[in-house]
């Protein structure tokens, strides 16, 4: 560790000393041990945010794991530089936005492993992994990526796991498996199972013809001064018969090894590898924050430096060059590793591991790079003197030599094959052209090319998105309270339309043909009641389905609404709107619905109902919802008998089950009270007699009291058969609910005028109810202001006008407080202290009234008046005061305690004048409040005092002696706590 630390130490200095880098700025350490215990979590976090609030630059590291470090440090935009961390979810640069590693992942050997295989055309290979160690699968899983996506066929995938000596069976049972449709094995595992992997192979004399390869990834780096003859050592001297030693020696010129590449600078020591990933990941940070500041960039931004580190490569002090991809990971540098002519080592072959080759990376680490010999003199030694066949020249099976039949019989196939050609050309050209269409992607959608609008966008909209503001719009709540409702769902502008978005929970789609087909489908729908597909995204971690945008929300909003008055014409409109999309949608090629409901039935704003959430079953399937048994359930409530019995059905449904769920839908816009009336029943329950009908009969929703004409209650009844074939198809149902059309308009633009004309007039009903609401509320709260301000005060704060502070020259302040409080609550219970105090301030309220006085505010027993301010009134406050005292004092003297009868209230009164500053303090709960040694003085003057007695300074004595018609008896010279001697009165 020291070793490792010691690489920061000396690429800090290093960096210091360069003044091509940060000229004019020097890097300083602030090192932090966070431990290593998965207990301590919170650790790291907490010395992280005291770094950043020390100002910290950069963070290097950590050791081990750094999903959660990474996360907060791409949080907060600091650069985090990891030359250790091996975590895969780190690569999401989506999420951890300001993170990049010296440390190759374990997957990124796979590019070299497709390379090796390209170089030698071995287009088709097999894959054995073992489970331990633990990257031996994320690489398994990676090369089978990396295949896929450069046209190699992996012929096999097998796994084995708890694999000892003992247990070599496994291994030859996979070679026994796969041997005779593959010459070329990729090997992911413990380098003793690959030895036993190889001795399986070449049991059956399979390596040592020289028809097969064995490709094996090591995750150590090769050193040649310590590991030329491991082979020897390690793999071949473990068995005791000199036979299986040397048949063991053959069959290694027949494995590659793939190893990252040794360190080629010849000035540095052998050291730790990560010591060379920590030095790197120091040197990098600096180069790209020297280009940050000479570009006139912020230091500081983390994301910014991440822009000048991501696709590059640096020089590494290892001695050859390392690429950073765009998601902050380095590709790392492997050799290939294979036996060559040594006469240093002592075996029967003189031969010893050595690296033979390299891959080298083009301009950008995207492609696949490049292999290359490290020497033309000393190539791959091949057993036949030349690399493998992927596989043998006619095939494993031999079809590509079967022999070429030269009879009447292969003449005449021929001849009805041209002829077949020739019949079906027209089909053939019809089929390119429908895989052409299939093949286009004018469904696909670019997310970066869609605006997304938030609620503040839709509400605060700037000119540019004065369209957007149309969606807006007011939901009434069942309680009468009024909410703003911004948007229905996601909605964003695409191509200058307002769409609605609809995310799907998984992170990616494989577009497989049958998604093709789905969307195909999709983009052919237009109907004017169905939803207008748009079309999808498949952008990484952002999977969505674009529709057309129904400002109204859906039908199960609208149903919710209670001050919407749907009359007979609304429910017709609708009911007729659904109807037309269901039967254009059962004559489609989708077929059928499957998951109908209110809330997929959506309202435009012309009040014309659209289906929604139809077709793509294949593209939307595998999603991982939130909540997802409880929203089934929920969904459960308007699906068929037969669907809920049986948990396999498609999730495209049948037309018998829309027509059910049709029913349901009918059911609650006639009943106005959701799907299954007023049941007291929950979701299971209902479910489980829906499905159960030989235990509880046929449950369905009780028609009894609802108010419905007979054909609507007959066409539920018949929608509701428990069979499926008793019901009636789509087209039926529009027949026995045209009587139900009776009223509306022929033409469908007078019909839409005329709801929308409805509309307007319940409209118009509601916003004169809310405004008069709205004033009132006004009123209220104008007088709670103005009860807890004064009224300048209150006032300048409704027009909206900042209240400064205010300093005043003079003003005169009174405290009273209740003399044998402590004991009074001791001996009462605490609703009799809060009667008794009630009885005290109610009084008081009263005879302040009749004062050019300010209540400031009551703490308990004591009772806090000022006069002077917030409007001035010359000296009069200290008379003001003065003759409040009086008349308090009066008029308490008769105040008795009702629950103490006989025991009448008596206070303590100080009052003194001088200057003080006022403002109002505090926005949730604002206080008017007084500053200033004139507040505490008046305080001492009451806490001075006497029962039932007005104790006066001698500022508020020359101030009355000034105005006259008062009375005062000198105390005397009083000392008074934190003032020292005062002389006071008594008034």
């Amino acid at each position: 560790f020291q070793v490792i630390l010691g690489a920061l130490l000396l690429a800090i200095e290093n960096i210091n000393n360069d003044s091509t880098l940060l000229p004019g700025k020097r890097i300083k350490l602030k090192p932090v041990d966070i431990g290593a215990q998965k207990s301590l979590k919170a650790f790291p976090i907490r010395k992280m945010t005291e770094m950043r609030d020390e100002g910290i630059a950069a963070f290097i590291g950590p050791d081990e794991t750094c999903t959660t470090e990474a996360l907060v440090a791409s949080a907060w935009n600091i650069p985090m530089i990891s030359y250790k961390c091996a975590d895969a979810a780190v690569s999401d640069k989506t999420v951890y936005s300001s993170f990049a590693r010296t440390l190759p992942p374990a997957s990124k050997v796979s590019k070299s492993v497709i390379s090796l295989l390209a170089a030698y055309n071995w287009h088709c290979f097999s894959i054995v992994a073992g489970k331990h160690p633990a990257w031996s699968m994320e690489i398994a899983q990676a090369i089978k990526v990396q295949a896929e996506g450069n046209n190699l066929t992996v012929n096999h995938f097998r796994e084995y796991s708890d694999y000892i000596p003992s247990k070599i069976y496994k291994l030859q049972n996979i070679v026994d498996e796969t041997y005779r449709t593959t010459r070329i094995y990729v090997f992911v595992g413990d380098y003793i199972e690959m030895v036993d992997f190889v001795r399986c192979l070449q049991n059956r004399n399979l390596l040592s013809s020289g028809d097969y390869m064995v490709i094996s990834i090591d995750d150590e780096v090769y050193d040649p001064s310590t590991k030329r003859n491991i082979y020897q050592v390690t793999w071949v001297q473990r068995y005791s018969f000199k036979d299986i030693q040397e048949r063991l020696q053959e069959a290694f010129l027949s494995v590659l090894r793939i190893s990252p590449l040794f360190p080629m600078n010849p000035h540095i020591k052998p050291v730790p590898i990560y010591a060379a990933h920590l030095y790197d990941a120091v040197i990098i940070y600096a180069r790209a924050a020297t280009e940050v500041v000479q570009a006139g960039g912020n230091l500081h931004d983390g994301r910014q430096i991440m822009r000048h580190i991501l696709n590059r490569s640096y020089h590494s002090i290892q001695g050859f060059d390392v690429y950073i991809d765009e998601n902050g990971d380095a590709e790392g540098n492997f050799t290939v590793i294979a036996l060559q002519k040594d006469e240093k080592v002592n075996n029967s072959l003189n031969k010893s591991m050595q690296p033979v080759g390299m891959f080298v990376y083009s301009s950008n680490g995207t492609n696949l790079p490049e292999f290359k010999y490290l020497s033309s003199q000393r190539p791959i030694m091949w057993v036949k003197g030349r690399p493998p066949l992927a596989e043998p020249p006619c095939g494993f099976h031999g079809e590509k030599c079967r022999p070429i039949t030269r009879d009447w019989r292969y003449i005449t196939g021929i001849m009805m094959g041209t002829l077949f050609i020739t019949i079906f050309a027209v089909i053939l050209f019809k089929h390119y052209r429908y895989e052409q269409t299939l093949a286009c992607l004018l469904w696909k959608v670019e997310m970066k090319d869609v605006t997304i609008m938030s609620s503040p966008d839709l509400m605060y909209g700037s000119d540019s998105k004065k369209k957007l503001t149309q969606v807006c719009r007011q939901s009434i709540l069942a309680n009468g309270a009024d909410t703003t409702k911004r948007a229905f769902t996601n909605i964003g502008l695409y191509r200058g339309n307002i769409v609605a978005i609809n995310y799907l929970h998984k992170r990616s789609v494989d577009i497989t043909r049958t998604i093709r087909k789905e969307l195909k489908q999709m983009r052919k729908l237009r109907h004017e009641n169905l939803i207008t597909f748009i079309g999808a995204s498949v952008d990484h971690g952002v999977v969505a389905i674009l529709t057309s945008y129904c400002a109204r929300g859906s039908l199960a909003d609208v149903l919710a609404n209670e001050d919407l008055s749907l009359d007979h014409m609304f429910v017709s409109s609708l009911v007729s709107d659904i109807v037309k999309g269901l039967i254009y949608l059962h004559d489609s090629d989708v077929g059928s619905h499957g998951n109908l409901r209110s809330s997929k039935i959506l309202i435009d704003s012309r009040w014309v109902a659209q289906i929604s959430d139809f077709g793509l079953h294949e593209f939307k399937s595998g999603q991982d919802e939130p909540n997802k048994f409880e929203k089934e359930l929920h969904r459960s409530l308007w699906k068929a008998p037969e669907i809920l019995r049986n948990p396999n059905t498609p999730s495209r449904g049948t037309q018998k089950g829309d027509v059910y769920s049709f029913g349901i839908v009918l059911y609650e816009i006639v009943g106005m009270k959701g799907p299954w009336g007023e049941i007291n029943l929950n979701y299971q329950e209902i479910i489980a007699r829906v499905i159960s009908p030989q235990n509880y009969g046929i449950f369905r929703p009780p028609l009894r009291g609802l108010e419905a004409s007979d054909y609507v209650i007959q066409c539920l009844q018949a929608c509701w058969e428990e069979e499926p074939d008793d019901r009636p198809d789509i087209r039926l149902v529009r027949v026995k609910l045209k009587p139900m059309q009776a009223g509306l308009k022929p033409n469908i633009f007078d019909n839409m005028l005329a709801i929308m004309e409805k509309y307007a007039y319940n409209l118009e009903g509601i916003v004169q109810e809310r405004t008069n609401q709205l004033t009132e509320e006004k009123k209220k709260t104008e007088s709670l202001l103005l009860r807890m301000l004064p009224r300048s005060v209150a006032e300048s704060l409704m027009r909206g006008e900042r209240v400064e502070a205010e300093n005043f020259d003079c003003v005169t302040i009174f405290f009273s407080d209740l003399v044998g409080f402590t004991e009074l609550c001791a001996q009462s219970n605490p609703f009799e202290v809060v009667e008794m105090l009630n009885d005290l301030y109610t009084c008081c309220d009263f005879i302040i009234s009749s004062y050019d006085v300010y209540k400031v505010e009551t703490i308990g027993d004591a009772y806090m008046v000022v006069s002077g301010l917030p409007i001035r009134n010359g000296d009069r406050h200290a008379g003001e005061i003065a003759s409040l005292a009086l008349h308090l004092l009066n008029s308490l003297s008769n105040l008795e305690i009702r629950h103490r009868p006989g025991e009448f209230i008596q206070i303590r009164i100080g009052i003194h004048s001088g200057q003080c500053v006022a403002g109002v303090v505090g926005l949730k709960m604002p206080r008017y409040c007084l500053f200033g040694d004139t507040v505490n003085t008046a305080s001492r003057m009451e806490s001075t005092g006497d029962a039932m007695k007005i104790h006066i300074s001698s500022v508020t004595y020359n101030l009355l002696k000034k105005i006259g018609g008062y009375r005062f008896e000198e105390r005397g010279v009083i000392n008074v706590k934190g003032k020292g001697d005062m002389r006071t009165y008594w008034l």
